[in-house]
């Protein structure tokens, strides 16, 4: 199988490595910076052994091959177009074997036909400087060349490298000014919803002729007058309310225009979408329907989320280190309010011997694991949605194809007593984290749904070091998992918090077993 390239503006690059990544954002491998309707990580390239495959990473505007709108993933073939959101393009090809192109061939016959071709000239180039040649002895007759012209074009070229070096050099000199601007509102990790002033602490700005703002890197304002500041409204920029973190910077420019260098970006998280509160979810209870209260969300802010994710991952224990980054934490605070209802401590007592017993008893499962889990995927609604059934929402096809019902007689996973689907969830979960991902408990719920040879090929595409869990997992599906169950976790964990007055923490439930 021949080499493989990606031509994007007219620039060509070899894909040299088994994965390429392709969006907004400008730490992709192909980025566009400047193009909206392209997602921060938009899609990928993946080498499968020869075969090359573009996976959409469930992108907001979608990719096309050819035309044609890609759903999921499609192996590439020679000379198929690429579209990402509509208006970001680029072409993959096969390179030939014996070069990039049959031009090279050409021009390699092209230089062996001149014997005027100086020695060592670049072939790649032969074609032109040969034609170049013809076109001279056309026009000259075989003269000798007019030295007094070849001594005044050589002054003229020293004299052009010498502008070239002086201006390289005033560069790489940068500014001379001392000038320093701080960001000191917004704060990092600020979630942006309403339009706000940028206040900037300046120092030494005597030699400043102007202040730039930027949003990844993008100008959006400017202002030549202290105190530098701007107006931030996340109306003007919806494009940045993608669940990611986006990079505020000021520049100063001195009186010659040179750019004076600043401190690291802060990093903000937008929000130009109304989020509504889901209705209550139907409650029940050994067969018995009731609709349940619904619980107030509450003022929970982003730090108080950060810190009780941290503690629900110390219970569930492992040796994994994660950073919880402002995106996933801004994911969890959105999510939390489709759990913040009334009801659940109740509906999960019933099950609480079924869970430890199956779980912590029998699989030396975390304790919290399986109550979460069931959390998170039904909120210990044990009603059929679908094909899904029970608390943990599995199929009878998936449980019976791997053998995890083998517990449970003539029981199913819709029995009202759910020992079936509990014994089967945890052998399920036991072979994802014990055997696969040897008890990295949140990449283990991210795969949920996997088989176990599934999510071991899934583990093996992941990086080596995959602490940043949120940049890490960039597939939508396991994404959604990994945030429902952070969010189920500590609405279930600090349900006084939310707004949930009538409820106690679930640990209390799986506390004895800890």
């Amino acid at each position: 199988m021949p080499n493989a390239k990606l031509t994007v503006n007219g620039s060509e690059m070899p894909i040299d490595r088994n994965l390429l990544t392709a969006g907004r954002s400008s730490d992709n491998d192909v980025a566009f910076p400047n193009d909206s309707n392209v997602s921060r990580y938009h899609a990928e390239v993946e080498d499968r052994g020869g075969d090359y495959w573009l996976i959409d990473l469930g992108s907001s505007n979608g990719t096309t091959v050819n035309g044609k709108k890609l759903e999921g993933e499609i192996r590439l073939n020679d000379g198929d177009k690429i579209v990402l959101g509509g208006s970001s393009e680029f072409d993959f090809a096969f390179e030939k074997e014996g070069g990039e192109s049959a031009s090279k061939g050409e021009a390699e016959d092209a230089a062996l036909a001149s014997p005027d071709l100086p020695s060592g000239a670049s072939t790649v180039n032969a074609p032109n400087i040969e034609q170049g040649t013809l076109i001279e002895r056309e026009t000259t007759a075989a003269s000798k060349p007019n030295n007094t012209l070849l001594i005044a074009g050589g002054v003229c070229g020293l004299a052009v490298v010498c502008l070239v070096a002086a201006a390289v050099f005033y560069a790489m000199k940068g500014s001379k000014c001392d000038a320093h601007a701080t960001i000191t509102k917004p704060e990092p990790g600020d979630t942006i919803s309403q339009p706000v002033e940028i206040e900037v602490d300046a120092e030494n700005t005597g030699c400043v002729a102007s202040a730039i703002f930027t949003l990844d890197g993008v100008e959006f304002a400017t202002t030549q007058n202290e105190p530098y500041t701007a107006k931030l409204d996340p109306g003007e920029h919806p494009d940045l309310s993608d669940g990611f973190e986006h990079q505020l910077a000021i520049t100063l420019i001195d009186g010659n225009g040179q750019k004076i260098p600043q401190k690291q970006p802060i990093a903000l998280a937008f929000e130009t979408r109304e989020v509504t509160k889901p209705s209550p979810t139907p409650e029940i209870v050994q067969g018995n329907t009731q609709q349940p209260a619904g619980g107030k969300k509450g003022n929970v802010k982003l730090s108080e989320v950060q810190q009780m994710s941290q503690n629900l991952v110390k219970q569930l224990g492992g040796t994994a280190q994660y950073n919880l980054s402002n995106q996933l934490l801004q994911a969890v605070q959105q999510k939390t309010g489709e759990y913040a209802h009334d009801g659940y401590f109740q509906r999960a007592s019933v099950y609480r011997d079924v869970t430890n017993v199956a779980y912590v008893q029998e699989r030396n499962l975390p304790a919290p694991l399986g109550f979460i889990l069931a959390m998170s995927r039904s909120q210990f609604n044990p009603a059929k949605q679908g094909n899904d059934e029970g608390l943990w929402r599995m199929t009878s096809d998936f449980v019976t194809a791997n053998g995890y019902n083998g517990v449970c007689g003539t029981e199913t996973l819709s029995d009202i007593s759910q020992t079936c689907a509990a014994n089967a969830s945890a052998l399920y979960m036991k072979a994802i984290v014990k055997d696969v991902f040897d008890s990295d408990m949140l990449y283990s719920v991210a795969a949920f749904g996997k088989t176990p040879q599934e999510a071991a090929a899934w583990k093996a595409s992941l990086p080596q070091n995959r602490s940043d869990i949120w940049n890490v997992i960039k597939s939508a599906p396991e994404r959604e998992q990994l945030v429902r169950f952070l969010a189920a976790g500590i609405v279930a964990e600090n349900p006084q918090r939310f707004g949930l007055t009538k409820d106690q923490p679930l640990s209390v439930l799986y506390k004895v077993t800890m």
